[in-house]
């Protein structure tokens, strides 16, 4: 009988602490939508808080975990980026055989964070400039013991959510200046050709003396006139008719997008050779092949409203090669996300999956596109690739009809 009862009294122990790991998450659907649902947490070495053996969730400056008996609305962001981060440290372990990732220590990973990062003292001064609707991904730091700042491993930050008015955004819209771009050498072409047509026209007539039987009658010239008169009103127009029809209000809780979970792990995971200093093109669009790779999609952040107001990206986005886009204020556009994207496919899936993990070596942090990138990619290739000669020569055309 007491054998019998120690038997209960564990299975009970044990079906408490196991129900216990199962939490309320955001997950992606095969359709990629995004939807909650239940998952289990793995690792946690905790019965009170998402304190695991790989990652420890805490909130703001804190060093203690979020307790389960949080907030309901702290403890589903909580699970949501624990879940997300699980998956992602098994891709790198078990998919791309990452020595790196598999020593890596635990992190810390904050949510609900608003300091800036400091190098020396951790955390900046609270009242310096909060930051909000974004996530980063922070290097190992020595502290600084003279002002009791004890040192730090690397960590993943997630900003709070914030409204903000569309106005009040400071962006480089490259889209909005490419389309502008092209608009107007529409509309130049559009003027000369109305204007070819419209003198072509009046000389045919007063050639003929009537216009009767003439293609170019005055009716068909008063059309040509408008059209190009449309076309003037819509490029002029365009900057005040985008403001009116476009949304009014921006905000990103990046904690409860997977995708930008699985940057920024990508960040911490292949830091091993891009290091975590500032934002370049390379940094950010490998992190974002990886994110994408572990999602399963060409597509990151989208279709997830609730938490998200900005576009995403698509690897599927045609762009063409653009100097700007080797600048810091470009760094997270699509263009190194789509040709990475699409050089995988060119080699294959396994293949190009391989081939990227391998490409970490020959870049670094402050890499160019048109420069280190291009020569990595060909190194790269004869290291991996089954026929060198021949997948060098599809690359190099990929990247030809990219503009490079």
């Amino acid at each position: 009988m007491k054998n019998l009862i120690l038997f209960i009294l564990s299975f009970v122990t044990f079906t408490t602490f196991a129900s216990a790991r199962t939490f309320k998450a955001i997950v992606r659907t095969e359709s990629n939508a995004a939807k909650e649902a239940m998952v289990e947490l793995e690792d946690l070495i905790s019965e009170t808080s998402f304190d695991g053996k790989h990652f420890k969730i805490v909130k703001g400056k804190s060093d203690e975990a979020i307790a389960f008996d949080a907030s309901e609305e702290l403890v589903f962001k909580a699970a949501t980026t624990y879940y997300h981060l699980t998956i992602a440290r098994n891709y790198f372990i078990n998919k791309v055989k990452s020595d790196f990732v598999s020593k890596t220590e635990k992190m810390v990973i904050r949510i609900e964070h608003t300091n800036q990062f400091s190098e020396l003292g951790h955390h900046a001064n609270d009242n310096l400039d909060p930051q909000f609707n974004n996530a980063l991904t922070v290097p190992a730091g020595v502290g600084l013991a003279s002002r009791g700042v004890v040192p730090w491993g690397s960590e993943i930050w997630f900003r709070p959510q914030k409204k903000i008015n569309i106005k009040d955004l400071n962006t480089n819209n490259l889209g909005s200046q490419q389309f502008k771009v092209l608009m107007r050498d529409f509309r130049n072409q559009i003027h000369m050709q109305s204007l070819q047509k419209f003198m072509l026209g009046v000389a045919t007539v007063l050639v003929s003396g009537s216009s009767r039987s003439n293609p170019f009658s005055l009716d068909s010239l008063m059309r040509t006139a408008g059209s190009s008169l449309v076309m003037e009103f819509g490029y002029q127009f365009i900057d005040p008719i985008t403001k009116a029809t476009s949304r009014k209000w921006y905000w990103l809780d990046t904690a409860m997008i997977p995708e930008i979970i699985y940057h920024e792990y990508s960040h911490a995971a292949l830091s091993d050779h891009l290091v975590l200093s500032h934002s370049t093109a390379i940094i950010e669009g490998m992190a974002d092949f990886f994110a994408g790779q572990i999602s399963g999609s060409p597509q990151l952040a989208k279709h997830i409203k609730k938490y998200n107001t900005f576009n995403g990206k698509n690897a599927k986005k045609k762009q063409d090669y653009a100097i700007q886009f080797e600048m810091s204020d470009y760094a997270n556009t699509d263009f190194v996300f789509g040709m990475l994207w699409e050089i995988k496919n060119i080699l294959g899936e396994e293949k190009g999956e391989a081939f990227m993990f391998d490409l970490r070596k020959r870049l670094t942090t402050n890499s160019t596109i048109r420069g280190e990138l291009i020569d990595g990619l060909l190194q790269t290739c004869d290291s991996v690739c089954d026929q060198p000669f021949i997948d060098k020569i599809r690359i190099l055309k990929a990247l030809n009809l990219r503009g490079i």
